[in-house]
């Protein structure tokens, strides 16, 4: 509320986006961000006992563009979590910084049944002189292609079902960017850690084949050295894209242990505005027979290597713009080796330009002993006002 205040009194001049658009030589700032309240009801029956749950979440982002070659972003979450979640929320380590080198993350107040957290997930400056561009802070390096899972996400894979996230996780890295022209690129990115079981440091090169982007990667992951590709493009008028990352480990290079991560995807717009698309994913070290009380699939944290605990998991989607204010979205994820799967509806109503109400459901269905079996269903209610 300080920055909103002091932001407030200060010219913006911003681009479609949200962000400043500066010139060389003339100073210019930015200011947005949002204020969302999430009403979550869990249950296993309908007929028996709900859990209720709310987050009151605030996230701010302030931008200072000096000049046409320096910039600086800061990204701030604040959020009040209350309901009967709260202890699964302390006990999961699903609000730590998992990402980070310093930690900027502070839990301000908790109860038994509230928690008020703050987290800094934006924290850079950014650099451009001719076709080099440099970005040292916290960051998000955005790696994948894929639009539902990201196995050459390496530094900051992000989880499907985090759907009030939209921004993603950052990370604490150096990114050192080269356009060698139009159509090609090469960069090369380092994540510090603790120790170098915890280091993250990897080159990608991108260019334009034909129709398809294509992108390569090499590189340090942890325990791991990782190689990877990935591709976006058209099959007839339909997307098409995918990433493939095979993670081997660094003490001992051996093919009967490298796992490999796997994704592809199509998608397809109709003219009346109806979307079809249609994924699948490989973790060649998944289980074909995970059980959803020891895989902790809704809060642990994902990586490239492991973006679901299943073996093979296969997405299906269709969505509809019903009016320019009103869009319907319904989603499936199933597991084939156990036959649990996951649906969820979406409505989404822009009630103006700053206003938007959701209502959404996670529903899972399976046996006792499956993977998405143990879930049960819950359904949101979010009121969003944008700034």
């Amino acid at each position: 509320m300080v920055l909103l205040l002091l932001c407030s009194s200060i010219p913006v001049l911003a681009g479609e986006n949200g962000d400043s658009t500066a010139t060389a030589g003339v100073s210019h700032w930015s200011f947005g961000g949002y204020i969302k309240d999430l009403q979550s009801v869990q249950f296993t029956d309908i007929s028996k006992h709900w859990g209720l749950d709310n987050i009151i979440h605030n996230r701010e982002d302030l931008r200072w563009f000096p000049n046409s070659k320096l910039k600086f972003h800061i990204g701030l979450r604040n959020r009040l979590f209350y309901g009967e979640s709260v202890p699964l929320y302390s006990a999961s380590g699903y609000l730590d910084d998992n990402n980070a080198f310093i930690n900027l993350s502070k839990t301000i107040a908790k109860g038994q049944s509230y928690l008020l957290h703050t987290n800094i997930d934006r924290a850079l400056v950014d650099y451009t002189q001719g076709k080099w561009e440099l970005t040292l802070g916290r960051q998000r390096i955005n790696w994948g292609l894929n639009m539902v899972w990201n196995p050459n996400d390496i530094f900051n894979a992000y989880s499907y079902f985090d759907f009030d996230y939209e921004e993603r996780p950052g990370t604490d890295a150096v990114r050192l960017q080269y356009y060698i022209n139009s159509t090609s690129s090469a960069e090369l990115a380092y994540r510090p850690g603790k120790s170098p079981d915890d280091m993250i440091a990897a080159a990608l090169y991108r260019n334009t084949i034909g129709s398809y982007d294509i992108q390569v990667l090499a590189g340090w992951v942890q325990t791991d050295y990782v190689l990877g590709a990935g591709w976006s493009g058209v099959i007839g008028k339909a997307g098409f894209n995918g990433e493939i990352s095979a993670f081997s480990p660094r003490s001992n290079i051996d093919l009967s242990k490298t796992v490999v991560s796997a994704s592809a995807g199509i998608n397809y717009t109709f003219p009346n505005s109806l979307y079809l698309h249609a994924a699948y994913l490989l973790n060649s070290s998944g289980l074909t027979k995970a059980d959803s009380t020891t895989a902790g699939l809704l809060l642990s944290q994902v990586s490239a290597k492991s973006l679901s605990p299943a073996r093979h998991s296969i997405f299906a989607e269709v969505a509809y713009q019903v009016t320019p204010l009103i869009r319907t979205d319904l989603s499936a994820i199933a597991d084939p080796s156990d036959g649990s799967f996951f649906v969820g509806p979406f409505i989404i109503l822009s009630v103006s330009n700053t206003v938007e109400f959701l209502a959404a459901g996670q529903l899972f269905f399976g046996d006792t002993n499956s993977l998405y079996g143990n879930y049960g269903r819950v359904i949101f209610l979010r009121l969003k006002w944008s700034f």
